[in-house]
């Protein structure tokens, strides 16, 4: 078993994939949903993720910033894996304390935005903007899973890296060949996915 089948085993069989009808924070119904939070919980499963992560990436870093709060326990972790330096990006500001959106040293840094998963991308480019308001330098974007609902496309065209471990349409592929999922789930899903490629 290859280490991306091993992940979407975990991913459908500790139940963050799921079946029904969703409202993602872009608005957009969706007939599934992926709940990467659930991954933490699984030490050896999240280092593995981190390090496939980590390989894909290619451009010159000096930091990894998560953003709340999906993006923090992977941006964690990649950081020790990789022995670099960490931030985190609130896109709202909090109530108490310093009220800063911003936490790490990020200020002349290279940073690559952690995210688990990317529908539209719009989350991800403001934490970008975020960042940059705060003297980093966005070099890249990585995700676990890309919806291929639009991210990727925004965000090269803000002249960013896009790396993803997965593509949803991947995801579908694999748990459908391991029998993961049934035929009419996988139809649906694809359906809906190549609806959106289109737009």
């Amino acid at each position: 078993m290859s280490t991306l089948e091993e992940l979407v085993e975990a991913i459908v069989k500790l139940g963050m994939f799921k079946v029904g009808s969703f409202k993602l924070t872009s608005g957009i119904e969706s007939p599934y949903y992926i709940d990467l939070r659930r991954l933490y919980s699984y030490p050896r499963i999240a280092r593995l993720t981190a390090e496939m992560l980590l390989d894909t990436i290619d451009v010159d870093y000096d930091m990894f910033v998560g953003v709340a709060t999906a993006g923090i326990p992977l941006a964690t972790y990649m950081a020790c894996v990789a022995d670099k330096p960490l931030g985190y990006v609130r896109l709202s500001r909090k109530e108490h304390g310093t009220q800063s959106v911003v936490e790490g040293v990020v200020e002349g840094k290279r940073v690559v935005v952690i995210d688990d998963v990317a529908t539209t991308g719009g989350t991800l480019l403001t934490a970008v903007e975020v960042l940059k308001q705060h003297g980093a330098e966005p070099v890249a974007v990585a995700v676990i899973i890309d919806r291929e609902q639009g991210a990727s496309k925004r965000i090269e065209e803000h002249r960013l890296r896009f790396y993803k471990l997965l593509t949803v349409r991947e995801l579908i592929e694999i748990a459908r060949k391991k029998q993961l999922i049934d035929e009419e789930t996988a139809t649906r899903i694809l359906s809906y996915v190549e609806k959106w490629s289109r737009e």
